[in-house]
């Protein structure tokens, strides 16, 4: 399908560029321990020999911007010049120190927040500008060095993370997400900066549409469109970590939104570039005579394409994109490659994916990164094999502090990792343990998760 795409400024990051006229650009980000740097070089490489454009590294502590600087020497040494983005958490100096060694820096704007707007509290006009005016002076120092050094900025906003000012006034909603964004474009126009990237992320698809959609009208009354990174955080992984992420990303794809885009797995991050292709193929490819839509809302999707996976890209985007214009009711798919179980099963996986319909327990897990101190791959496959047939069920499988609890709010449990093969429990918003080897963990998960199935008669 052909997709005029919306213009956007320029961003540079190093000898290339997001957003004007450019092609869409994919990209990962390693699980390494950034401190690995043979391991996170030879990530790095498979990554970029996949076709990535970036690759993203977490940047957790002081001491690891030597070894950002050596990963990049090396990569260099190799032939390899493609830009490296740092992803920072928390320390507002580790970014403004690694602007002079990476072409990008993604921050979460709850960086530069002052720990008490987290706090759940009200705020009057006075103070909640004061409060802005805060943000924009302990930002001032990242940007200046950016400025300095021709660094680009990702503006980050993580659903899970918005501070309580923001909430305060939009609510905990696609509102604030957006108008956080535009806070953000304020304040860095505020020091003549203007090579940015803005994304805003959310697991929840829906959520995730809204917002974006509610930040490009805010930026088209302002008169001037960033480039956008889209993506759906904490996708999953199999089948339904991809039709989710296709459900998101395609969507906003179809809908002309996106310059650079991040498919987050809870895999092997070359996967995420694999699939990151597959989208943007499949967005391509989707012809209009491939689907109709019956006066019950049931969409019928009908194209024999070999590749399983870009197949279910195609389906769980037009879906999505479809869903969002006027709610459908149903799904059903042919493909003469697929047997008739395969079919079944791939029309509930985007059913649920897109919001439609609920068949299975649905697994909010990151994609993990250098903070990661447990194997989340393997806890994740556990935990989808006990508890994937209790309907309804969301159960957060995070693996750091950073999005952890905060990107699975709306999950019923969750685990949180915290430090070397140990994380705590959590119902709901609370956490029932503290940090516990993950063994221990486990086992209070499923004796938590299956008390509660007995009180609520065996059905979520």
């Amino acid at each position: 399908m052909k997709i005029a795409r919306k213009s956007t400024v320029k961003c540079f990051i190093g000898d290339t560029i997001i957003g004007g006229e450019s092609d869409i650009s994919i990209q990962s980000m390693t699980n390494s321990t950034t401190g690995d740097v043979e391991r996170t070089v030879a990530q790095c490489k498979e990554i970029f020999n996949e076709g990535a454009d970036y690759v993203r590294i977490a940047v957790p502590s002081m001491n690891d911007i030597d070894a950002i600087r050596e990963i990049s020497r090396q990569l260099n040494g190799a032939g390899i010049y493609n830009p490296l983005i740092a992803d920072v958490h928390f320390n507002p100096k580790i970014a403004e120190a690694l602007t002079a060694v990476v072409d990008k820096i993604r921050i979460n704007p709850g960086n530069f927040t002052n720990e008490t707007d987290f706090l759940d509290k009200k705020y009057e006009k006075e103070e909640y500008e004061k409060s802005l005016e805060e943000t924009r002076s302990r930002v001032k120092p990242l940007i200046e060095n950016c400025l300095r050094h021709g660094t680009a900025i990702r503006i980050g906003i993580n659903h899970g993370s918005l501070s309580q000012r923001i909430i305060s006034k939009f609510g905990n909603s696609p509102e604030a997400m957006a108008n956080s964004a535009i806070e953000w474009i304020a304040i860095c126009e505020s020091y003549d900066f203007t090579n940015l990237v803005l994304s805003l992320k959310a697991s929840n698809v829906h959520f995730m549409l809204e917002s974006y959609f509610h930040l490009e009208k805010l930026m088209e009354a302002r008169g001037k469109h960033y480039p956008l990174h889209i993506g759906v955080t904490e996708a999953g992984n199999g089948l339904e970590g991809r039709a989710k992420s296709a459900a998101g990303i395609g969507a906003l794809l179809l809908h002309g939104f996106g310059d650079t885009i991040r498919v987050s797995l809870t895999e092997n991050p070359v996967n995420e570039i694999i699939f990151g292709k597959k989208i943007v193929a499949a967005v391509e490819d989707i012809q209009p005579d491939f689907y109709t839509i019956d006066e019950n809302r049931t969409l019928f999707y009908t194209h024999h394409e070999p590749d399983r996976e870009k197949f279910i890209a195609e389906v769980a985007a037009i879906s999505s994109y479809e869903h969002y214009k006027r709610a459908l009711n149903d799904l059903k798919i042919a493909n003469r490659f697929l047997s008739t179980a395969e079919i079944e099963n791939m029309e509930k996986i985007v059913l649920q994916a897109v919001g439609i319909k609920i068949f299975f327990a649905e697994f909010i897990s990151c994609p993990s990164c250098s903070r990661t101190q447990f194997d989340i791959e393997k806890v994740t496959a556990h935990v989808k094999e006990k508890f994937s047939s209790f309907r309804g069920v969301k159960i957060g499988i995070m693996g750091c502090v950073v999005n952890g609890p905060g990107e699975m709010a709306d999950a019923h449990y969750g685990i949180v990792g915290y430090g070397k093969d140990r994380a705590a429990v959590y119902k709901g918003k609370q956490a029932i343990s503290k940090s516990l080897p993950m063994e221990e963990v486990l086992q209070l998960l499923e004796k938590t998760i299956l008390l509660e199935k007995k009180n609520f008669g065996g059905e979520f």
